[in-house]
């Protein structure tokens, strides 16, 4: 939400086109205006006076409006085109100050707000120039001035913008009538390219034909431009893909104008001047309109407060309660002709009219879709369409479904599937295994022909597009009680059925327990794996018992080749389980489960397991996980997941492992292991910021009393 405060005026315009610029001052509630007639002032905002000025000698004429160099410290204008004044805030006149000669005419200068750089000086041409680079041949303040050749551009607009802490500029140019084009260059890099500094270019799309833009800002913050155009339309320009091609030099398509909110069309005079609506930036997520507005069959000069998020108006301010903006009869001459410039600092929105200089102090508090919702009605009534509400937030109309058509399909399948059900978890109905897997896989491929209807995909995608269906089709009470037959079955067991029920990927977690517990029973590890690969949500006492269950069959592999096997074993350096059991092992440690529930699970490994499967984590802690493809197929495995396993295998065994002598030798090996791998990371991550400061180049430091270099000795 955000709100305008009561306006007031700060100073009078004299002359029509004389105020040039609204800037901001070093100061956070101070502005800098200037004038052409009278120089520059500065106005403290928060009590409404005078601070200081500057003036110029007669036969001068300022051409761009001062703006604060904070990196300086100074003030930077320009004069006459092409000449460049720079001066403190200690200094009482203009005479004395430092001036540039410039080669070309100067039309704007931009400088960065939180960024300690440089100002970039624009040319008419649309070049660009550091300050510190142009040329200084001729700074002497008697130089004789000359006069420069005019530019064919017309329209240039130009602000500074800042991405990945570093200084962009953003220019808009008209090459034609109604043709505009962005150029964006990076400055204050010493590694960019003399490409990057120039700049690159794109196509601006305007939202509509035959139309012109009047004004335009960015947020320096923000990643994209705000534009007002003669038909009314309020649009948003992503520059984020834009500033990335910089830096990776690749072109990119031209950039589009997207349609905020379609207003009444402000006035701007009969030739559509771009002067008479300002724009400006107050945070990337609010802007502020200000123009001529018809409010009750009267023109009258507004201040509007736009989000750009949800295209609602949040606050407006009409101004025909200050004095200096009320017509009369005899005075004609200050009937509203819209704003000329804005400039938005923390608090405060400064509005430069042709008449006078308005002040507004605003609030703006966090967006949301409730406060956007609120501003619905308000915001309607200056939209191009005064009937209909904002599009963003209208009910699209959604076709009425048939009478009962739905429902009865509903009911149609639901029957089918009870019918095949009762079939599937009859023995009277499937007594042999041919019978029931018959009935399922005609079942499975009936939906499937239902849902292929009319479909004309190609044979190489069916397999993939078979299985998603068939998990969108069948239900989880299907799959629940066709398990729990293939599970209680003592007839036959159906394999191939639990497998192709596993692919769908509903398997609920609630028959997890009871499928596992005969998969063990039949010691299927391989469909085991399966589940574990497929099911969500087994719980942590089944886990528990899976792992029992695997190393049960890997102590038995070993005691089938002992002599082999307790030889490995003294070695210490070859790996405690076989590959098979390995690989199904390491498919239940990469499973999903909670430490909390798991640890007092845990508690139920015998003495033997917990020894066996401490041996098989450090031989996976002693190779890291890398380079051991051959002897263990534990791809999804991760080291991080072997240390939380072996920490919680300790903490369950605390007491039984440092009594019992068979341990002690283990325990100490662990301790040297995780000794020696903690010791290498601690020297690794003296690495960490110069490799950090090598991988994005960064330029070193400045520091005091430093060397070209300096040699440092990291030992691993």
């Amino acid at each position: 939400m955000a709100d305008l405060q009561e306006p007031f005026e700060l100073c009078k315009v004299f002359q029509n086109g004389s105020l040039l610029g609204i800037f901001r001052h070093a100061e956070d509630d101070h502005i800098l205006l200037t004038f052409r007639d009278r120089g520059v002032l500065v106005y403290n905002l928060q009590l409404q006076k005078l601070v200081n000025n500057w003036s110029l000698e007669q036969r001068d004429e300022v051409t761009f409006a001062a703006v604060c160099n904070r990196a300086e410290k100074n003030f930077v204008m320009v004069v006459n085109k092409s000449e460049i004044f720079m001066w403190k805030e200690t200094e009482s006149d203009l005479k004395q100050c430092q001036r540039i000669q410039s080669s070309k005419e100067v039309s704007s200068l931009l400088v960065w707000n939180t960024l300690q750089t440089d100002p970039v000086v624009v040319f008419q041409d649309g070049s660009l120039l550091s300050l510190s680079d142009v040329d200084t041949a001729s700074q002497a303040r008697m130089v004789k001035r000359r006069k420069t050749t005019t530019s064919s551009q017309n329209d240039l607009w130009c602000f500074a913008l800042q991405y990945q802490n570093k200084p962009y500029s953003v220019l808009i140019m008209a090459h034609g009538e109604n043709k505009y084009k962005v150029k964006i260059a990076i400055h204050g890099s010493p590694d960019c390219t003399d490409e990057k500094r120039r700049g690159m270019e794109w196509k601006l799309v305007p939202p509509e034909k035959n139309t012109t833009l009047l004004s335009c800002c960015t947020c320096e913050e923000g990643h994209a431009i705000i534009s007002y155009w003669s038909d009314g339309s309020l649009c948003v320009t992503e520059l984020e893909f834009a500033l990335l091609s910089i830096s990776s030099n690749t072109k990119k398509p031209s950039l589009v104008c997207r349609i905020i909110q379609r207003l009444r069309p402000l006035h701007c005079g009969k030739n559509k001047d771009k002067g008479s609506v300002a724009l400006a930036a107050i945070d990337p997520e609010h802007v502020c309109l200000c123009g001529s507005v018809t409010v009750e069959e009267e023109l009258k000069d507004t201040i509007m407060l736009w989000n750009i998020k949800y295209g609602t108006l949040q606050s407006m301010q009409i101004l025909d309660k200050i004095p200096g903006m009320q017509p009369s009869l005899l005075q004609t001459s200050v009937l509203p002709n819209g704003a000329s410039c804005a400039s938005c600092i923390p608090g405060f929105i400064c509005v430069g009219f042709f008449h006078s200089v308005v002040v507004c102090q605003f609030t703006v508090d966090p967006c949301s879709l409730a406060s956007a919702l609120g501003q619905l009605d308000y915001t309607a009534k200056f939209v191009k369409d005064q009937k209909s509400k904002p599009l963003l937030f209208v009910t699209p109309k959604l076709t009425k479904p048939e009478k009962n058509t739905w429902s009865k399909a509903i009911k149609k399948e639901d029957h089918l599937e009870k019918k095949v059900l009762n079939k599937l978890t009859d023995p009277s109905e499937t007594p042999t295994l041919e019978a029931f897997s018959s009935q399922l896989n005609s079942y499975m491929e009936m939906k499937l022909r239902g849902e292929d209807k009319g479909d004309k995909d190609d044979d190489s995608h069916k397999t993939s597009r078979k299985e998603f269906k068939s998990a969108r089709l069948l239900s989880q009470q299907f799959i629940s009680g066709v398990l729990s037959r293939c599970a209680s079955e003592k007839a036959f067991w159906a394999r191939e059925s639990v497998s192709k029920l596993l692919k769908t990927k509903y398997v609920p977690a609630s028959s997890s327990k009871e499928l596992l517990n005969c998969i063990m029973e039949k010691n299927d590890l391989e469909l085991l794996k399966e589940c574990f690969q497929k099911i969500k949500g087994i719980p942590e006492d089944t886990i528990v018992d899976c792992l029992r269950h695997v190393l049960r069959q890997a102590r038995v592999a070993a005691e089938e080749n002992e002599t082999e096997s307790s030889q490995e074993h003294r070695e210490g350096d070859q790996m405690p389980l076989d590959k098979e059991n390995a690989k199904y092992l390491c498919a239940i440690l990469c499973y999903t489960m909670n430490d909390v529930f798991l640890l007092p699970c845990l508690k139920k490994l015998s003495f033997e397991d917990v020894i066996l499967l401490l041996k098989f984590f450090m031989y996976l802690m002693d190779r890291g996980l890398l380079g051991f493809q051959d002897d263990v197929d534990c791809k999804s495995l991760t080291y991080p997941q072997i240390l939380d396993w072996a920490g919680l295998v300790l903490n369950a065994h605390f007491s039984e492992l440092v009594i019992q002598p068979e341990a002690h030798e283990l325990l100490a090996r662990c301790r040297k292991t995780v000794t020696q791998q903690i010791r290498t990371y601690g020297k690794l991550r003296a690495l960490e910021g110069f490799l950090d400061h090598f991988k994005h180049k960064r330029r070193l430091p400045q520091a005091e009393k430093v060397g070209l270099y300096a040699i440092e000795e990291l030992e691993l």
